[in-house]
């Protein structure tokens, strides 16, 4: 039996959906059982008849801050996939990004102790260092701590460190880094702000590059490599690095919207972070834009892909295909409303 951590996010719910098309039996951890329906919404992505596969999945209520809802799963669970992660694009309060590592600590320690046979954690590239615009961050790429590493990076490295003890105590598992995550999604977090942001009238852009991958590649992969047993490694799981404005004008294309057209350099997010840095703390509120954000979001990074590329012979979805495919999914879903 395999446990799916992150149920209701659309790394999870994708994952499931690919499980269950194996005839895997499935228990899916949540924090919020109400929140099924978001899976559900996935699911019709890939079928008209998404309840049918929702009665094959066993759920689980969990925050993990104890092991209580665990300890009577785990001993029927042989693998794990832990996609539960805190994301987000903005939020600069480093507390509420400690639910990566906690609940990464807290899973790694029941493993070994429930002698779980595999273990699969989904980081990030975010963790995989930098390199300059010239060359491409692969595996062995040393990570740094700067000022362009945000706190969600933060999060996720001390996940990896995590693991990587946990490896060394006997877990078998292995850490996977997708690029920014492209597929059909039920909520707005991730790259559906993209979508999101077009759909709005987004007239911004800047001038960030990053690797992009589609949903679906990337849990193909990550059940081929525990299936297949590759264990104490980590791969980047990347299918083209693309510039943002590339990117929005594909969503916005697609949509028959407005590019954006507008360029924000670096040194005007800079300025916008301060000034909202500076108003934040005489008016006691959180701006959405810190210094970090604003680094980030003007960054511009290449990763390098090879490694699962050789290992699996994988041929990844295209991002413009990707992109068309979502966009087409949300015009039905929206015209079924």
């Amino acid at each position: 039996m395999i446990l799916v951590t992150g149920a209701t996010g659309m790394l999870g719910s994708h994952l499931i959906w690919h499980l269950l098309q194996n005839n895997n039996r499935v228990v899916a951890s949540c924090r919020d059982m109400n929140k099924i329906a978001l899976v559900e919404k996935v699911f019709k992505f890939y079928t008209s008849n998404a309840e049918e596969y929702l009665h094959r999945i066993d759920w689980v209520v969990t925050d993990f801050k104890s092991s209580s809802a665990l300890e009577n799963i785990l001993p029927r669970i042989t693998s794990i996939y832990h996609c539960a992660a805190y994301v987000s694009l903005t939020d600069t309060d480093p507390k509420n990004y400690d639910f990566n590592s906690q609940s990464t600590k807290l899973l790694v320690e029941m493993s070994l102790r429930m002698n779980i046979q595999k273990f699969c954690l989904v980081s990030s590239i975010a963790t995989c260092g930098t390199t300059n615009e010239d060359t491409s961050v692969d595996e062995n790429t040393a990570w740094i701590d700067t000022s362009l590493v945000s706190l969600y990076a933060r999060s996720k490295y001390e996940s990896e460190k995590i693991v990587w003890e946990g490896i060394q105590k006997g877990l078998n598992a292995l850490i996977v880094n997708p690029g920014v995550i492209i597929g059909a999604s039920a909520n707005s977090s991730g790259s559906a702000q993209l979508f999101e942001l077009i759909k709005k009238g987004l007239i911004f852009y800047t001038n960030g590059g990053s690797g992009y991958v589609d949903v679906r590649d990337v849990v193909k992969i990550m059940v081929q490599l525990t299936t297949e047993n590759h264990m104490n490694e980590k791969f980047i799981i990347v299918a083209e690095n693309c510039k943002t404005k590339q990117i929005l004008d594909s969503i916005a294309d697609e949509m028959k919207l407005k590019r954006p057209y507008i360029r924000i350099g670096s040194y005007s997010m800079i300025i916008v972070a301060y000034l909202l840095g500076f108003v934040g703390k005489i008016l006691d509120f959180k701006p959405k834009i810190d210094l970090s954000f604003a680094k980030t979001s003007t960054n511009i990074q290449k990763y390098n892909a090879t490694k699962i590329k050789k290992l699996l012979n994988y041929e990844f979805i295209s991002i413009s295909q990707s992109i068309r495919e979502v966009c087409v999914f949300l015009e039905k879903d929206q015209s079924k409303n």
